[in-house]
């Protein structure tokens, strides 16, 4: 590779700092309808002042198409890490499933004048105002402009309208520098339908035909001067499913994952991640492992179920408002816990998704333990005075003194589960031994 590529001077349409400029300023009326549409999730965007393009360019140059799917799926690598477009929606809370977004090939010249109609109607733009520049702007006023007595149905169609174009544009899918991909207003044409569009595989989509075009221009030895696509996700995909190590790493404990990451932290786990060598001139990263699956709240998990790590539930994939946390706590294998669960240290519920149980009834955070547990399962963790009391013994084998003590009452003392409609005691697979809560 030529040494001139250490030196290009990289640009990127992918903005999140606009994105967060202009949504940390809702008023509630306008957050519950981003919720509507299923955008939640971008509602707890952090600040991010810059994206790193260098970091980002290399991550590129890492991205693969899965060859184990369909050649029409969308669906990757990076640095040998599959991830889906399930995998956008924990990362950023956006509506995964449904209707595919029509391909840019599927629709180039074949835009319906009743999509163009609908979009320039909401931005409030003439016919022939196209530039990426004129309609960003026009969607932002639309999205800043004040109600003083609410919004009328007109005044919420346009508003869904322009949030997509400008969250598409500026964070989720950009293509162009100075132009607008036209592809995706075909799925804005009924605003009341945008959440039934797949817009997590339209992002992944857009990613691979990034990679693809950085990977071919570094073939032909031509320099790379833009990065579309949403090259945060990337960022953040990549660096939440590394190892590094069990005081360092980020617990899965909450989405979507992108509230986890503002610029300072992504600055940070990248250069710990950065290696001492360059690979053709460029800083190359890759130092760092990947985390177990069963670590990861991601596709690849293969404890995943709807929602969960490790059996638990993580939280919301739209970003939606949540007043506490939930009284359930769910398991993979359809149990539930439904009552409130007290911590023994802080007295209070927390975070019930971090909440470890002793077989004697007692809780405790993992975050409240000491030392801190940061990987703990309901039926591996025991108390000091169990632990006293059994030595050197696992938590499985537990005194029957032990596991008959009456609990507290503001502990859990049930769960339900329905077996062939008939509720049972609850209790826990372990290998070939059941050990029983109650």
């Amino acid at each position: 590779m030529p040494r001139s590529r250490s030196h290009l001077k990289l640009t990127s349409p992918c903005s999140p700092k606009a994105v967060h400029k202009v949504i940390s300023r809702f008023s509630p009326e306008k957050k519950q309808l981003v919720r509507s549409i299923g955008f939640g999730g971008l509602l707890e965007l952090p600040l991010h002042r810059k994206v790193g393009h260098r970091f980002s360019l290399w991550l590129l140059t890492k991205v693969a198409r899965d060859a184990t799917r369909a050649q029409s799926a969308a669906a990757g690598k990076v640095a040998g890490i599959p991830f889906y477009p399930h995998d956008v929606s924990i990362v950023f809370g956006v509506p995964s499933g449904g209707r595919p977004v029509p391909k840019k090939d599927q629709v180039q010249g074949l835009v319906s004048d009743e999509a163009k109609a609908t979009v320039r109607g909401a931005l409030g733009l003439d016919e022939g105002d196209d530039s990426r520049l004129r309609i960003l702007h026009a969607a932002k006023h639309v999205l800043k402009k004040r109600f003083r007595r609410g919004m009328a149905e007109k005044d919420r169609a346009a508003f869904k309208v322009a949030f997509v174009v400008f969250v598409v544009e500026n964070l989720l899918a950009p293509r162009e520098v100075d132009s607008i991909s036209l592809d995706y207003f075909m799925a804005l044409r009924r605003p009341d339908e945008i959440q039934t569009y797949d817009w997590s595989e339209y992002v992944i989509r857009v990613i691979l035909d990034s990679a693809c075009q950085v990977q071919a221009a570094f073939a032909q030895g031509r320099p790379v001067e833009n990065l579309f696509g949403c090259i945060l996700f990337l960022q953040i995909f990549y660096l939440d499913n590394l190892d590094f190590g069990r005081e360092k790493n980020l617990l899965h404990d909450h989405t979507p994952r992108c509230k986890a990451y503002d610029y300072d932290t992504i600055k940070k786990l990248a250069k710990a991640d950065r290696t001492r060598y360059r690979d053709g001139g460029l800083r190359s990263f890759g130092r760092k492992s990947a985390r177990e699956a069963s670590d990861v709240c991601y596709e690849r998990s293969i404890t995943r179920c709807g929602n969960h790590v490790n059996g638990v539930v993580v939280g919301s994939a739209d970003g939606g408002e949540q007043d506490g946390h939930s009284d359930d706590i769910v398991f993979t294998d359809g149990r539930v816990f439904n009552q409130k669960i007290l911590c023994e240290v802080c007295g209070d519920v927390g975070m019930e998704d971090l909440v470890m149980f002793c077989a004697c009834g007692a809780t405790v955070h993992q975050y409240c333990s000491d030392p801190v547990v940061l990987d703990a399962t309901l039926v591996e963790w025991s108390c000091d005075e169990c632990q006293a009391k059994q030595g050197n013994a696992a938590a499985d084998k537990l005194s029957a003194e032990a596991l008959n003590r009456k609990r507290p009452s503001h502990y859990l003392t049930e769960i339900t589960v329905a077996t062939n409609g008939v509720s049972k005691k609850a209790c826990v697979q372990k290998g070939d031994q059941e050990e029983h809560f109650a």
